[in-house]
Parts: C-alpha cells; structure tokens; sequence
C-alpha cells in the first residue's frame, strides 16, 4: 500500500515530535523507529530481526530497502498493516502488526513497500486503473524473497492467498471502507464512544475535501 498525499506543515511538525519521543535505533543508516505506550522494546527487537533476516538470506532486496526507505516508524494505523509513504520516503507499520506478526511477515511486509519504493521511483504511479497490477507486482516481490528463507511454508501460503485477492479489493471505495473501520475501530481501542470516533472520522474526511 502506498500514499502519495504529501503532509501538511502541521502533520510535518507533530511526525517531527512524536518521530523525537519513538524509540528508535539505526542499522546500516536506517532509522527505525517505534512510537507506542508499552511494548516499543519489543516491536523494534522485531523490526530489528526482519531486517537481519533480510539482509541474512537476500542481500538484494535488503539493499532495495536501504535504497528506498530512508526510515521505518511504527505507531498506530488504521489499516493494520503497513504502507509507503512516497513524499516521505518512509515506511510506516501498524504496532499490533508488528506485535502479533513473525520476523518472517515483517520481513514480507517491509520488502513488499521497499517495492513500492521502487515502483514510484520508476515513475508507477498507484492510479486505480493499475493499483491492482502494481500490488500483485509487489506481492511477487515478497514470494521470491520468501523462497530464499528456511521454513517458508506458512508465509507461502499466506503469500498466494494474497495473489488470489480479487481487483476490486484495490479500489478508490473499498481501500475508503477498509480506512473507516479502521479509524472506527482506533477509536474504540482507546475508549471512544462508537458516534464520537464515527463524528471525528466525518469531520476528518470533510477537512480531507476541502484541502484537496
């Protein structure tokens, strides 16, 4: 998943804060960062052993990452995974998937928006009309380099359960669906009433509208 959005100045200044209070370390010049109120040790020893498994069992695809990200952060997303922030250069992961995911997955998941990286750099862009192509693209990216790690077989099949998504889960619409629950749900997860975080998520998307 990529963005292209680039951020306001106000988005710039609070990512500067909350970047400055993430823990954080920097292997081969990457700067990789967790933002969180418990658990941040253990999210980036995670993040730590993906990027050591990459660089362990496919040096190409770890110098794909060094390339095209200039930092990974870990906070809270509303998508649950992971995406590419193209004006930023930054790859941003979800803190429960970090958590709740093996070294193996992360180590997918960061070769799949290293690729993105790429793609964008290569002038793809991410129009609806490709997304779909540009994805499964992606995708393969992180079959091959699962075929380079022992004891693949579970991150193989959830590889190809992947490539079998139908196209139109790519869409304008669904990727929106998908981004309202998972607004909705943040919200729940720190206590909100479920009209309170439904009213925040309106009034986002109508600030969204009137900047674009």
């Amino acid at each position: 998943m990529t963005s292209s959005r680039p951020p306001s100045v106000i988005r710039r200044f609070i990512d500067r804060v909350f970047m400055h209070l993430s823990r954080n370390i920097c292997i081969d010049g990457l700067w990789v960062g967790v933002f969180a109120d418990e658990n941040d040790t253990e999210a980036l020893c995670k993040l730590e052993k993906a990027l050591h498994l990459i660089k362990a069992y496919d040096m190409y695809r770890y110098r794909r990452i060094l390339k095209e990200i200039d930092r990974i952060w870990s906070h809270p997303l509303p998508v649950k995974t992971a995406c590419f922030v193209e004006s930023l250069r930054r790859c941003l992961i979800d803190n429960k998937y970090v958590l709740t995911s093996t070294p193996e997955i992360i180590a997918s998941t960061l070769v799949h928006e290293a690729t993105h990286g790429r793609l964008i750099r290569h002038n793809i862009g991410y129009s609806e009309e490709i997304r779909s192509r540009v994805e499964r693209v992606c995708i393969r990216q992180e079959r091959a380099f699962a075929l380079k790690i022992p004891q693949n077989g579970d991150l193989l099949q959830r590889i190809e359960r992947k490539l079998a998504i139908a196209p139109d889960y790519w869409t304008d619409h669904a990727a929106l669906e998908r981004h309202r629950e998972g607004m909705i749900a943040m919200a729940e997860d720190v206590g909100l009433p479920n009209w309170l975080g439904r009213a925040l998520l309106n009034f986002r998307e109508r600030m969204g509208r009137v900047k674009s």
